[in-house]
């Protein structure tokens, strides 16, 4: 038997849109969310204007159930931050991995779990077997919202996907707690 799933918010993921440019910019103007970003993309952006050319390009290269996409939240005006699913850079078997981000404002709620969860299930509905989540061995956060969505920890691995050292994680069908 599964165990139940924790009480998590609602939110849904949805594209980002152009006029939302100056609430990307302020999320990703912050080294304290950038920091945990993968090597490429780990500078805080400088201007809105890079904002906006993020979103454009998302727009470009999302095609369900992969992409980057705005968490919103009842209640909440504002995207709360990003859902990431995309193909693991380097994937050996073409694994698909989630991430995630929020603005410090959002922070601490379970928006992020309960964001992961759905990119999940969106993932699985779309016919993938497995969701993958690697987290730095030191973001303590992501590892817990990784045991909050459901997901295995498999141990560290060095230079999976990624440079350096990891936590990796992994997802299927069968790991989601019952509703």
């Amino acid at each position: 038997m599964r165990p139940r799933a924790p009480s998590l918010p609602d939110v849904e993921l949805r594209p980002w849109r152009p006029q939302e440019a100056d609430r990307l910019f302020d999320l990703l103007r912050r080294e304290e969310v950038t920091r945990w970003f993968g090597e490429a993309s780990r500078a805080p952006l400088r201007h809105v204007d890079e904002a906006a050319e993020r979103i454009g390009r998302w727009a470009q290269r999302t095609a369900a159930p992969l992409g980057t996409w705005a968490i919103t939240a009842p209640g909440r005006p504002d995207p709360l931050g990003s859902a990431l699913l995309f193909e693991a850079p380097n994937a050996l078997h073409g694994e698909v991995e989630v991430g995630w981000y929020l603005h410090p404002d959002a922070v601490g709620h379970g928006y992020a779990a309960a964001a992961a969860r759905r990119a999940a299930q969106d993932a699985f509905a779309a016919g993938v077997a497995e969701v993958w989540a690697l987290t730095s061995v030191d973001n303590l956060r992501s590892r817990a919202t990784c045991a909050r969505v459901g997901m295995r920890d498999l141990g560290v691995v060095d230079g999976l996907w990624h440079d350096g050292r990891s936590q990796l994680f992994v997802l299927s069908p069968a790991d989601l707690p019952a509703p």
